[in-house]
């Protein structure tokens, strides 16, 4: 019998793309190198383009394909909590013009309710569509942001 002599790739590769020196990085799970800007996802266990981050509520990797969707996504409802909560408010306003403020928190428990649900969702949501409109203008990833591992002053 024979002993096995595979040996694992290196860690990582040079290699030189429009006259520039580029380190590529070896998967091992998906046994392959990475292009530049790619990550390994440890939930999907895929090695994703532009690894944004593994979305929960999407129920997949945000990357490269499929981040404007993402992004229309949180602005779309950016858009629409605040439209949720400016209707609310005028009802609130409207009604308690006619039956005055108590009488109106008295009589629309369900609304008052909605509003500060919308009160709360509007600065959360407004504040991921702004950290996701800042990292649009930076041309990074969340995951890059959070590690600093990417950098548009770089050579």
């Amino acid at each position: 019998m024979g002993t096995s002599t595979y040996r694992l790739p290196a860690r990582t590769m040079e290699v030189v793309i429009n006259k520039y020196v580029v380190k590529l990085k070896y998967c091992y799970t998906c046994k392959m190198f990475r292009p530049p800007r790619t990550s390994h996802c440890s939930v999907c266990d895929n090695c994703v383009e532009r690894f944004d981050h593994h979305c929960p509520w999407v129920g997949n990797c945000v990357g490269k394909r499929n981040y404007r969707y993402f992004y229309a996504f949180i602005l779309s409802l950016s858009f629409l909590t605040a439209f949720i909560f400016a209707c609310v408010v005028t009802h609130l306003t409207l009604r308690s013009q006619r039956d005055g403020f108590l009488t109106t928190l008295k009589t629309t428990p369900a609304s008052v309710l909605e509003l500060v649900i919308c009160f709360f969702s509007v600065w959360s949501i407004l504040g991921l569509s702004g950290f996701h409109t800042y990292l649009v203008a930076s041309n990074l990833t969340t995951n890059e942001d959070i590690k600093g591992s990417w950098s548009n002053k770089r050579a």
